[in-house]
């Protein structure tokens, strides 16, 4: 096999080989993805004194390259493309220096376009097996003219020019093929690479810079794990400008966080929550004063998403029906198009008036018609129950509420990706009990909250009823009048064939063994969140399936159809592992004052427990030390830290979650 080798000369004692065969290896080649010629470089250390001489010192910004026998070329980071495709080089050459012989891949589309977005190849290759670094040497909207380069010819440099990323793998012995004594590429790594980046990462034609405007940032700063991060990423990453409309005094006004976005415009005295009648006349007023051509609006707080599809009509814009998130974001219209009988009201006397009313059986869900992060849902099991869990809900920022019968069949959350009607991509993950599914009377009511303790990816639910709920719901969604858009749904399955029971300290769905009811599962929509899921949740979707729901949302947003199905793309063979979100809420006395008297929670358990890191790729403290948490009994809800956790054994992936969940420690004061 013919090869091509280069020597990157570090000094005068020191030099770096680099060989690559000549052959062409292309992967990917199927319908519908883009195919790719992948060049496998192989950096060896040169230990002999070169018998040429080089300046001592080398820039920052250049290496000293040889070519057969030529004196060495001193060659600028211009000559590689750009600073990442550069900054690789010297990476790998330092990963090669300090472990020995190391494999690293780069990646030249064969398709003329754009890229999908820059930073497609570490989104999707960033837990590839025996992979050290990746890096996109792509900005946003780059362009490729789909040609292979001649590779007996091509220089380095200019393979670094051709190539879209870089993948430096793990070092590993030497391999045998061949004869040659230095190391190879792994199969189990070429099956992986192959699984995930079959995808359309190429789009066809160029592309131009958009511009989009979202309406109001997540409550949280990034550092209490706000979703806003997420929506910049995937902006800047697809070539979007952002315009963001929120009111004075809120995080993103910060200094720090100003290149996230091209302009902010302060909202006057007319902006609220909910917002007032007039809110959308005044929105639309500020984006024709910004004087910019926007391409998309878009706004991810449920009690704004009715008042931007009104914006988006006026300016003629993409959007959904104002009157489908009318009735999606209110869990009492919503439970009325489901074709169940809920309550809606504002007193205790009125539920209670209505319960005897109905004659309705206990255990019943009280819930604020409109709220967020569960804050006011209480089970009550008896007529004693109400008055105390409406006191909770007036305490909440929206005060009306709903109350129907409570379904005891396991929760799940079931995100969607709709695009003109047709379901892109859906994906299902049991949401485990909370502490207010509990029957045990001996809890105080103030701690029964419904706040998410694991959310495990993928679920585990029997095909059929997984099947039924995919069918089911997507149905439920288009039924609602929309046609595109991510969707994250809440449900329970009525009547599932499991249930939640704890076998040898782990708890997980088993067989039930409740008394069966006749009639088939059913699924039993709680609520209906036309947006990706919240607080960090939607990472660990992008760990499981390599898609980041953001991204499709800003596409979707533009009406980018080729982007939007291309993003929506999971791996090959699907989930790659167990993905188990862990999230760790405040839990104190009531005579506390409520001040988090602890430092990172995060680093201090790994930094007790490094043997629990392997397995987390994720993690989060989202409380600082001096902050004031309100108590749970405020109908206030709070996460103080998340942990994702992954195996291939969803098994090993619960046993850990609940190591993890019983060793963070934190206290209050």
């Amino acid at each position: 096999m013919a090869e091509k080798e280069v020597t990157i000369v570090l000094g005068n004692r020191v030099a770096v080989g680099c060989t690559w065969t000549t052959s062409q290896d292309i992967k990917s080649d199927a319908a519908g993805n883009t195919a790719s010629q992948v060049v496998d470089i192989v950096f060896t250390m040169n230990h002999a004194s070169p018998n040429y001489a080089v300046p001592q010192i080398i820039p920052d910004n250049a290496v000293w390259i040889l070519n057969g026998g030529s004196q060495p070329e001193l060659t600028g980071m211009e000559a590689f493309g750009s600073e990442e495709a550069f900054r690789f080089l010297l990476s790998c050459i330092q990963a090669t220096r300090s472990s020995g012989d190391r494999v690293a891949r780069l990646i030249i589309p064969l398709l003329e376009g754009t890229i999908v977005r820059s930073d497609i190849i570490p989104l999707r290759l960033k837990d590839a097996i025996a992979v050290d670094e990746v890096t996109s040497f792509s900005g946003p909207l780059r362009s490729f003219a789909g040609n292979a380069p001649s590779l007996d010819m091509v220089s380095l440099p200019e393979l670094f020019r051709f190539s879209a990323g870089g993948i430096l793998l793990q070092h590993s012995p030497p391999g045998r093929e061949a004869g040659f004594g230095r190391p190879v590429v792994p199969l189990a790594f070429e099956a992986d690479f192959t699984n995930k980046m079959s995808v359309p990462w190429i789009v066809p034609g160029p592309a131009t810079r958009k511009r989009i405007v979202l309406v109001g940032c997540s409550y949280r700063d990034p550092s209490s794990g706000a979703w806003t991060t997420f929506v910049c990423d995937a902006a800047r990453a697809l070539g979007i400008d952002l315009v963001i409309i929120e009111k004075p005094g809120c995080w993103i006004e910060r200094a720090e966080f100003s290149h996230w976005y091209e302009a902010l415009l302060p909202a006057g005295t007319w902006w609220s929550n909910p917002p007032g009648d007039d809110m959308a006349d005044h929105i639309v007023a500020m984006i024709r004063s910004y004087g910019k051509k926007v391409d998309g609006i878009v706004a991810f707080l449920e009690p704004f998403l009715v008042t931007v599809s009104r914006v988006a009509q006026q300016l003629g814009l993409p959007h959904q029906p104002a009157e489908s998130y009318k009735i999606a974001t209110d869990k009492y219209k919503l439970g009325i198009f489901e074709g169940r009988r809920p309550f809606s009201g504002s007193t205790a006397d009125e539920a209670l008036s209505f319960a005897s009313r109905e004659n309705l059986s206990y255990p019943l869900i009280l819930k604020p018609r409109l709220g967020l992060n569960s804050e006011g849902v209480v089970r009550v099991d008896d007529a004693a129950g109400i008055e105390p869990a409406v006191e909770m809900i007036q305490k909440t920022f929206f005060k009306s509420f709903t109350m129907e019968k409570y379904c005891d069949g396991p929760e799940v959350d079931v995100n969607v990706i709709l695009l003109d009607g047709e379901v892109l991509f859906c994906e299902i993950s049991d949401d485990f009990p909370k502490p207010g599914d509990a029957q045990d009377t001996t809890v105080p009511g103030s701690q029964r909250n419904f706040l998410e303790t694991y959310l495990v990816h993928p679920s585990a639910l029997p095909s059929r009823e997984l099947e039924m709920l995919q069918i089911a719901i997507s149905a439920t969604i288009r039924r609602l009048g929309f046609s595109s858009g991510i969707m994250h749904v809440e449900a329970r399955v009525d009547r599932s064939s499991v249930e939640y029971r704890s076998v040898h300290g782990i708890l997980d769905l088993q067989p039930s063994t409740k008394v069966a009811v006749p009639g088939p599962p059913t699924p039993w929509v709680l609520e209906i969140n036309p947006r990706p899921p919240g607080l960090t949740a939607s990472r660990i979707i992008e760990s499981v399936y390599g898609i980041d729901y953001f991204g499709v949302a800003l596409a979707v947003a533009l009406d980018d159809k080729d982007r939007a199905r291309a993003l929506s793309r999971p791996f090959l063979n699907g989930a790659q592992y167990t993905g188990v979100m862990v999230l760790i809420g405040a839990e104190f006395a009531e005579d506390c004052e409520g001040i988090f008297d602890s430092d990172d929670v995060c680093e201090e358990l790994l930094a007790r427990r490094p043997d629990l890191a392997r397995n987390i790729n994720r993690y989060g403290c989202l409380a600082k030390r001096g902050q004031k948490i309100p108590h749970p009994s405020s109908g206030a809800n709070t996460f103080l830290a998340y942990f994702n956790i992954f195996s291939k054994s969803r098994k090993e992936a619960l046993e850990i979650a609940t190591v993890v969940r019983q060793e963070v420690r934190y206290s209050f004061r």
